[in-house]
C-alpha cells in the first residue's frame, strides 16, 4: 500500500466503503493526495481492483484451509481413540508380568544362595587340600634337613682339621717376617734422617752457588761496562761553536749533531750475555739500575767536558733511593699526570721540596703480544699482553732522551748547565715504557737527606772482584758435587731399604688375609648339632598337624558334593521361572510396541492439526488487513472522483451550491475521520545502564520518526515523586543523586506533529544503583 504522508494516519472505514464522498483540500489525511496533481482516477480504480483481487485470492485459500482443518480434526480423535486402546492394552500386558517376576526373583535368589554356598564349600575343599599338601612338604623337607646336616656336620669335622694345620704354620711364617720388618724399619729410620740432612746440605750448597754466579755475572757486567768505549758523545763542532757563542747556524749544528747520533753505538748490544731481558721493564735489578745511571751520566759528563761546562751531576745514595721512589708512586698512580704525582708523591715520602725536584722523560714502545678492549660504566679500557724487553732497548731510549734535549735550542741547557743530585727511572704505561731524568738541586735538599756519592768502581777493582766471585763460584760447584754425591749415596740406600719394607709389608698382609680367609672357611659344627636337633624335635608335631590336615579334606570334601546336589536343583528352578518370565515379558514388549506406534501417529495428526490451525489464523489475519487495504483504496478512490467533479466550470450559481454540498461533506468527512485517526510513536529500549559516583548513564537504540526522548527516575518502584529528562540524543548522564542508591529509571519517545506532542509507551521500569 502506498504512503499517503510521513506521518501515518489510521481511518476507520466505517461507512465509507462502497460510497461516493468529498473531502476538502485541507484536511492533513489526504495531504500527499493533494500534493500530487498527476493521480488519476484510472489508478486508484486499478488499485481497488487489484485490492480486491487479494481479498478474494486470500479468502479462497482460508476457505481450502479451514477444511483440510476439519479433516486433520477428525484424524486427531481417531488417532486419540486408538492411542487409548494401546494405553489400555499395555497397561493389561505389563500387569500380568508382576507375578512371574517375582517367581523368577526368588528362584534367582535360591540359585546364588546355593552358589555362594558351593562356593563357599569348594573354597574349603581348596584350602584344607593346600594345608595337607604343604604339611606333607613341611614334614618331607625337614627329614631331608636332618639327613644333609648329618652328612655336613661328619665332612666339617674332617675339614677343620685340615684348615687349623695350615693356619698355624702361616702364622708362624707371618710372626717371622714382622720381626725381620722391626728391624728393616729401623734401619729405615736412620736412613731417612741421613738422607734429610744430606738434602739440606744439598740445598744450601746450591744456594751458596746460585749467589755466587749471581755475583759473578753482575762482577762481569760492571767490568764489561766500564772496559766500554762507547758511553761517551763526541759533538760535531758546528754544534760545540752554536753552545759556546761561536756560532749562530742552528741548523747547521743540528744537522751535524743528528749524523753523529745515527752513526752512535751503544754499549748493550743486541744478544750480548750482558743484554739482560725484563718482563717488566720498571724492574730493572740493581746493578743494571746503576749501570743505566752510569751510561747516562758518563754521556751528559762527556757533553759537559766539550763545551767547557762547569755544572756537575753527582749520584748519590739519596739520588738512587728517590729513583726508586718514584718509580714506585708512578706505577700505583692513577692520575693523567703521574709524572708529575710520582715526582710530589716521592718528594713527600722522602721530605723533599717538590719544587726542587726536575724531571724529564721520553716513552719507547713495548712489545705487545695481544691486546683486548673492554667498556665498563660508558668508559673504554684497554687491557694488553707484552712480550719481553732488553737491556738494549732502555739504554737506547735513555741515549734518545739525552740527544733529543740537546737537538732543541732551548732544552739543550737542561744537559749542559743542569747541576745537581742525578738518578734515572724507568717506569710503564699501557704499550709504552719511559725513562726519566730525575735531577735534586742540592740547596733544597734535608740534613737526613743521604748525600753519600756513589763512584763508578775502576776497571781493576772490578777485575778483581771478578776473580773473586769466580772462585767462589767454581767453589760452590765443588762443594755442590760433594754434597750431591752423598745425597745420591743415601737416597739410593733410603730406597732400597724401602722397598724391602714394602715388599715385607706386602708378604705380611698377604698371610694374614690368608689366614683370614683359612679362618671363614672353618665349619661351625656346634652351630650343625643344634640344628639336628631342633629338626629332629619338631618332626613329631608336623606328623600330627599332617593327620588333622587329611581329616579335614574328607570332611570338606562331603560337604561340597552336598551343596552341588543343591546347587543342581535351584539352577533347575531358576531356568523355568526364567522361562515363563520371558514369555510374559515378549507379550508386553509386543503391547508396548504397538503403544509407541499408535503415539507416535497421534502426534504426527497433532502436529498436522496444530499446523492448520496455524495457517487458518495467518490467512484469516491477512484477509483483515487485506480487506482493510481495499477499504482504503475505495475511500482514495472516492475522493479523486469528487476532486474531478469540482473542477468543472459550470454556472456561478451551480458552482455555488455544489461548493455548499462540498463543504457540507467535507465536514461530514473530517468529523468522521478526526474520530479515528492515531498518531503511532516509535518505541525504543535501554541497551546499557551503569551507575557512577552519585549519577547514572542510561544508552539506547535510535528510534524511526521522532522527535526526541524522555527519561524519568524514581527511588519508588511505582515511580512515585518521578523526575523526568529530555534529550535528542541517545545517550543521557543523569547527575546530583544520592550515594549508593537504588532508582528505577523508564523511557519513551516523543514526536512533535502540527504543533501537538505525540508520546509512546513508558518502558518497563529498570533499576540501577549509584556509587
Amino acid at each position: 500500500m502506498k504512503k499517503i504522508s510521513k506521518n501515518v494516519l489510521l481511518v476507520s472505514s466505517v461507512g465509507l466503503a462502497g460510497s461516493a464522498f468529498a473531502v476538502t483540500n485541507t484536511h492533513p489525511v489526504f495531504a500527499a493526495s493533494n500534493a500530487s496533481k498527476k493521480t488519476t482516477v484510472a489508478n486508484d480504480q486499478a488499485k481497488v481492483k487489484s485490492a480486491q483481487k487479494s481479498v478474494d485470492q486470500t479468502q479462497s485459500k482460508l476457505t481450502q484451509v479451514q477444511n483440510d482443518l476439519n479433516t486433520a480434526n477428525k484424524d486427531l480423535a481417531q488417532k486419540e481413540t486408538e492411542l487409548a486402546n494401546a494405553k489400555s492394552t499395555a497397561e493389561a500386558d505389563n500387569s500380568k508380568v508382576a507375578a512371574p517376576n517375582k517367581s523368577n526373583d526368588e528362584a534367582q535368589s535360591a540359585l546364588k544362595q546355593a552358589q555362594a554356598a558351593t562356593d563357599s564349600a569348594n573354597s574349603d575343599y581348596q584350602n584344607a587340600v593346600k594345608d595337607s599338601t604343604d604339611k606333607q612338604k613341611d614334614l618331607t623337607d625337614s627329614q631331608n634337613k636332618v639327613t644333609n646336616l648329618e652328612k655336613q656336620l661328619t665332612d666339617g669335622e674332617k675339614n677343620n682339621n685340615d684348615i687349623k694345620q695350615k693356619v698355624t704354620e702361616k702364622n708362624n711364617k707371618i710372626s717371622d717376617n714382622q720381626k725381620t720388618l722391626s728391624g728393616l724399619q729401623q734401619e729405615k729410620s736412620e736412613s731417612d734422617a741421613k738422607l734429610a740432612s744430606a738434602q739440606s746440605d744439598l740445598a744450601e750448597m746450591k744456594q751458596k752457588a746460585d749467589s755466587a754466579s749471581q755475583a759473578l755475572q753482575a762482577a762481569k757486567k760492571d767490568l764489561s761496562s766500564a772496559t766500554s768505549t762507547n758511553e761517551s758523545l763526541t759533538l760535531p763542532q758546528s754544534y760545540i761553536d752554536y753552545v759556546t757563542g761561536k756560532s749562530t747556524d742552528w741548523d747547521t749544528a743540528k744537522k751535524d749533531l743528528q749524523d753523529v747520533v745515527n752513526n752512535h753505538t751503544y754499549p748493550f748490544t743486541d744478544g750480548d750475555e750482558n743484554d739482560t731481558v725484563y718482563n717488566d721493564p720498571a724492574a730493572l735489578s740493581e746493578s743494571d739500575q746503576k749501570r743505566l745511571d752510569f751510561y747516562v751520566k758518563s754521556l751528559i759528563d762527556s757533553v759537559k767536558s766539550q763545551v767547557g761546562s762547569t755544572s756537575k751531576l753527582t749520584i748519590t745514595d739519596g739520588s738512587l733511593e728517590f729513583a726508586k721512589r718514584y718509580t714506585q708512586e708512578y706505577q700505583n698512580s692513577n692520575y693523567v699526570f703521574r709524572k708529575y704525582n710520582a715526582i710530589k708523591s716521592a718528594s713527600s715520602i722522602m721530605g723533599l721540596d717538590e719544587y726542587a725536584v726536575t724531571g724529564y722523560d721520553i716513552a719507547a714502545n713495548r712489545q705487545v703480544t695481544s691486546r683486548s678492549i673492554s667498556i665498563i660504566n660508558g668508559y673504554i679500557y684497554n687491557s694488553y699482553e707484552f712480550g719481553t724487553t732488553k737491556m738494549s732497548e732502555i739504554a737506547k731510549a735513555a741515549f734518545d732522551l739525552v740527544t733529543q734535549e740537546l737537538a732543541n735550542p732551548t732544552d739543550y741547557n737542561n744537559i749542559i748547565k743542569k747541576n745537581g743530585y742525578f738518578s734515572v727511572a724507568v717506569t710503564t704505561q699501557d704499550d709504552k715504557f719511559y725513562v726519566c731524568l730525575l735531577t735534586i738541586n742540592p740547596a733544597n735538599v734535608p740534613s737526613h737527606f743521604n748525600t753519600n756519592e756513589v763512584v763508578k768502581p775502576s776497571q781493576d777493582e772490578l777485575a778483581t772482584a771478578v776473580q773473586k766471585s769466580q772462585a767462589d763460584s767454581d767453589q760452590a760447584n765443588k762443594d755442590i758435587e760433594s754434597a750431591q754425591s752423598t745425597f745420591d749415596q743415601a737416597q739410593a740406600q733410603n730406597q732400597k731399604l724401602g722397598q724391602e719394607i714394602s715388599d715385607l709389608q706386602k708378604k705380611i698382609s698377604d698371610g694374614q688375609s690368608s689366614v683370614a680367609s683359612l679362618q671363614k672357611q672353618l665349619t661351625d659344627t656346634a652351630k650343625l648339632q643344634s640344628q639336628i636337633k631342633e629338626t629332629k624335635d619338631s618332626l613329631p608335631a608336623k606328623q600330627a598337624a599332617l593327620q588333622a590336615a587329611n581329616e579335614k579334606v574328607q570332611t570338606t570334601q562331603s560337604k561340597l558334593n552336598d551343596c552341588k546336589t543343591a546347587l543342581a536343583a535351584a539352577q533347575k528352578e531358576a531356568a523355568n521361572t526364567q522361562s515363563n518370565l520371558d514369555k510374559v515379558k515378549a507379550d508386553a514388549s509386543s503391547a508396548q510396541q504397538k503403544l509407541q506406534t499408535a503415539q507416535k501417529a497421534y502426534d504426527e495428526a497433532k502436529k498436522k492439526q496444530e499446523k492448520m490451525t496455524a495457517s487458518v489464523a495467518s490467512l484469516t489475519k491477512k484477509l483483515a488487513y487485506e480487506k482493510k487495504q481495499l477499504a482504503h483504496a475505495k475511500a482514495v478512490l472516492a475522493l479523486a472522483q469528487s476532486k474531478k467533479a469540482t473542477t468543472k466550470k459550470k454556472s456561478t450559481k451551480k458552482s455555488t451550491k455544489k461548493a455548499t454540498t462540498k463543504k457540507a461533506t467535507k465536514k461530514k468527512v473530517a468529523k468522521k475521520v478526526k474520530k479515528a485517526k492515531k498518531v503511532v510513536v516509535a518505541s525504543s529500549k535501554f541497551t546499557s545502564l551503569k551507575g557512577s559516583k552519585k549519577a547514572f548513564v542510561g544508552k539506547w537504540k535510535k528510534a524511526k520518526s521522532v522527535s526526541g526522548y524522555q527519561v524519568r527516575y524514581s527511588t519508588a518502584s511505582s515511580m512515585k515523586k518521578a523526575k523526568t529528562k529530555s534529550t535528542k540524543a541517545t545517550k543521557l548522564k543523569v547527575s546530583g543523586l544520592k550515594s549508593k542508591k537504588k532508582y528505577y529509571v523508564q523511557l519513551r519517545s516523543y514526536r512533535k506533529l502540527s504543533g501537538k506532542t505525540y508520546y509512546s509507551a513508558w518502558t518497563k521500569a529498570k533499576t540501577v544503583k549509584t556509587r
